[in-house]
């Protein structure tokens, strides 16, 4: 449970620190599994460094192979639980993915007009001169926006930003409209998931929909999608556990297993 303090911060300035919200336990799990998935999804590729965009090695872990990232979508509701705070809405899960970071990253958003927010941590120290997240604060606004797409338009960097220090374990939820970079760091290997707000209306429901189907493209990516697929064997939820049904089950009833590439990519 966040407390008042942590969910108004985040709807004032577009994200909120929570640090050692996974635990030491949890984020060494976590930690190995994700190295241990990215050396073996990438095998003869994984030391290549290809420089484009926001370049890394991309892995949807909600196979059975990553088990532990597996059971952060819901099983275990700290994560689901503290989105549907941050949103003040039911939450859907986008599938989650372990990050090996290459380089620099831009200043972008994550927005297409969904309500979302993003979670995301590093399992090294960083700060601001080896790659930790900054981000423009208030920038989720909606009258914002305009603003500062005119600025970036005008080819225009540097915006006044927050930088956020972490330590393994910690956690950054920022919105999915605000604008953040990350600049200094190497390598850095990550993990992140996406919760989007439950669509009420035909116009949500489409744009929930753009955003789950862009997150199932896994093309050009270099590994076999059979062994790690997006929801397949997240789907068969072998433990029965009653709130991963129930989240299949609003999944289903927003359109998003119907999307291509729901069960193993695309």
């Amino acid at each position: 449970m966040l407390s008042t303090c942590q969910v108004d911060h985040f709807r004032a300035f577009g994200l909120v620190a929570l640090p050692g919200l996974l635990g030491p336990e949890r984020t060494e799990a976590l930690r190995r599994e994700v190295d241990t998935a990215l050396h073996d999804a990438y095998g003869a590729t994984y030391d290549e460094r290809v420089i484009d965009g926001i370049s890394g090695h991309y892995l949807p872990m909600a196979s059975t192979l990553t088990p532990v990232s597996a059971t952060l979508v819901c099983d275990n509701p700290v994560l689901l639980d503290a989105a549907e705070q941050l949103l003040d809405t039911p939450a859907l899960p986008s599938v989650p993915e372990g990050v090996l970071y290459f380089a620099e990253a831009g200043w972008h958003d994550d927005g297409i007009g969904v309500r979302g927010v993003t979670f995301a941590t590093d399992f090294d120290r960083l700060d601001a001169t080896d790659g930790a997240l900054r981000f423009v604060p208030c920038s989720h606004h909606a009258d914002a926006r305009p603003s500062l797409r005119a600025y970036q338009n005008a080819g225009h960097d540097h915006y006044p930003c927050a930088v956020v220090e972490t330590q393994p374990g910690d956690v950054i939820a920022f919105d999915a409209h605000t604008f953040h970079a990350s600049f200094g760091g190497t390598d850095r290997l990550a993990w992140a998931i996406e919760y989007l707000a439950e669509p009420t209306s035909d116009n949500e429901r489409d744009r929930v929909l753009r955003f789950m189907a862009d997150s199932f493209e896994q093309a050009c990516r270099g590994f076999e999608r059979d062994r790690y697929p997006t929801w397949r064997d997240w789907l068969a939820n072998p433990q029965h556990h009653p709130q991963r049904a129930e989240v299949i089950d609003r999944l289903r009833a927003a359109g998003v297993l119907d999307l291509p590439g729901a069960d193993i990519g695309w």
